[in-house]
């Protein structure tokens, strides 16, 4: 006789939501200055400045920093799609954790 189907599904959603929390992607930008660890909600748990980042200026700190939340955040969404896509056992794209709607523009009148 097959598992019920309803309790097979939250056990996978209870694994889902498990997994979302518990997730981290890290980021280390190419010149080795910027560390990032992201969780899956878009926080980030680790923000790593070596000494020789402060002879950037502030403006490329700040793209440095910027570039590299943005790649750990992509790890970890892409880690997450994988594990949803072995727990569902359908494919995830990364872009589901993309976030948020797409904004939409007020008509304006001519």
């Amino acid at each position: 006789m097959d598992a019920d189907p309803t309790a097979d599904m939250q056990r996978k959603a209870g694994e889902i939501q498990r997994l979302a929390a518990e997730a981290e992607g890290e980021a280390v930008s190419e010149d080795g200055k910027v560390r990032v660890v992201a969780g899956a909600a878009g926080n980030i748990k680790v923000l790593d400045l070596r000494l020789s980042a402060f002879e950037l200026s502030g403006v490329e700190l700040g793209e440095v920093i910027v570039e590299t939340i943005k790649a750990a955040e992509r790890k970890v969404q892409a880690d997450l799609s994988a594990e949803m896509s072995r727990i569902m056992g359908v494919s995830v794209g990364e872009d589901v954790f993309g976030g948020g709607l797409t904004r939409i523009e007020p008509e304006t009148e001519a």
